[in-house]
């Protein structure tokens, strides 16, 4: 009977410790919870930083502060991620007659002027809004 008993019990032993694990090493407790308690904008910025790497934060404030949705923008990520309208299409971009240019995650040196540095059309550009190392900029008049 003992022996029966055992048998028994060590395939579900087995089966739990396999869900365990594998509930483990996908995080499944918190992506649950990521997606009860925090709203789509929140988990896009979680992933997609504000001001770094991708920049989805900047980029969807900006669309909706300055109402850019249908305006063209071109958009450079200076440390060389991918641009956030290439992920969701909301914009039309690379246009050489945007008015409007986004710099993201531009890095200067030794407190480099952003005129002075490797754009040089930027001259041509006002600065309309800035945060950290991410730059909106609308062409001057």
């Amino acid at each position: 009977m003992k022996i029966f008993f055992i048998k028994k019990i060590k395939p579900i032993f087995f089966l739990i410790i396999i869900t365990l694990t594998v509930l483990t090493f996908f995080k499944t407790p918190y992506n649950l919870y990521s997606v009860l308690v925090w709203d789509y904008e929140q988990r896009m910025e979680q992933n997609y930083g504000f001001c770094k790497n991708e920049s989805w934060g900047f980029y969807n404030y900006v669309l909706k502060k300055f109402n850019l949705k249908k305006e063209e923008i071109n958009i450079i990520n200076d440390e060389k991620y991918t641009t956030p309208e290439r992920l969701f299409n909301q914009i039309k971009s690379n246009s050489k007659s945007a008015k409007y240019f986004m710099l993201l995650n531009f890095q200067s040196f030794n407190e480099q002027n952003i005129f002075n540095g490797k754009y040089d059309y930027l001259n041509n550009y006002k600065i309309k809004y800035r945060f950290n190392n991410c730059y909106l900029f609308e062409l001057n008049d």
